[in-house]
């Protein structure tokens, strides 16, 4: 599985819906499928033009595998 996030210096980016955004671990990060990379371009480029410019803001994929543990 394949997700996207937004990642800065300092942590990954926890958004809520009023756009707000913590900065989190990985565990806590806002993640997104593909279908919806088109809108995460957008909010990395609103993010980036506002006056509070956070360091670095990138978007990362991050791939997922399961396995199992006890196998």
């Amino acid at each position: 599985m394949i997700l996207y996030a937004l990642k800065s210096a300092d942590g990954y980016l926890k958004m809520a819906e009023n756009k707000e955004y913590s900065l989190v671990g990985i565990n806590k990060a806002s993640v997104y499928p593909e279908s919806e990379l088109a809108m995460l371009k957008a909010l990395k480029n609103e993010l980036q033009e506002q006056k509070e410019q956070i360091s670095n803001l990138r978007i990362i994929k991050i791939t997922l595998t399961e396995t199992d543990h006890f196998a």
